[in-house]
């Protein structure tokens, strides 16, 4: 089985991605490209960690951290 989401970078692109049942948020990153460093990831609106598992219709948001000072 399989499960399809939609990965978007803020700013960037939009990535549509169909991933084996098990995939994490991190290898649909991988997959797209995305590098994650300096990012916040979301997924359904969450923080989530890159070994969070994805679900079918999931979106995962990319976002640049922004530090302020």
């Amino acid at each position: 089985m399989s499960v399809t989401v939609r990965i978007v970078q803020l700013g960037k692109r939009v990535f549509d991605y169909v991933a084996d049942d098990g995939s994490t948020v991190g290898e649909g990153l991988a997959a797209a490209g995305i590098a994650t460093e300096h990012m916040e990831v979301r997924v359904r609106g969450a923080a989530v960690d890159l070994d969070q598992e994805l679900r079918d219709g999931d979106l995962v948001t990319v976002i640049p951290r922004i530090k302020g000072g």
